[in-house]
């Protein structure tokens, strides 16, 4: 008795280790969406401290648009990294895990469309 529990099931031991990187990668998904959404508040601010002393470094009103970007980027990483969690979980637990590219694949796409839009204003403004 005593060395049963001294010595789990394996696939006890091996689904504790898969809730643990699930839990593991929600964090880095809320890292992730924390620092977009912080990096959004610095950019908006940065464009009104600039209208504010008058400095003309082009269009002030860019700044605002790619800070509420970034911060919406990063409120959607959030979302999407919770409810891919959620899903991993009960995956996990049921036996039934699959992976899945969407949620990667939606990030990478939004973070491609937002630089390709930041690197078009940069160019023609």
């Amino acid at each position: 008795m005593s060395e049963e529990k001294d010595n789990p099931p394996r696939q006890g031991q091996t689904e504790i280790r898969e809730h643990l990187a699930n839990e593991r990668t929600l964090l880095s998904w809320v890292r992730t969406g924390v620092s977009l959404i912080s990096l959004g508040l610095v950019v908006e601010r940065a464009g009104a401290l600039a209208k504010a002393a008058d400095l003309q470094v082009g269009s002030t009103s860019g700044s605002d648009f790619f800070g509420l970007a970034l911060a919406l980027l990063g409120a959607l990483t959030l979302v999407l990294g919770t409810a891919q969690f959620l899903r991993n979980r009960r995956g996990i637990s049921a036996g039934t895990f699959e992976s899945s590219v969407a949620v990667y694949l939606v990030i990478v796409a939004g973070s491609l469309a937002f630089a390709g839009a930041f690197a078009i204003y940069v160019l023609f403004s």
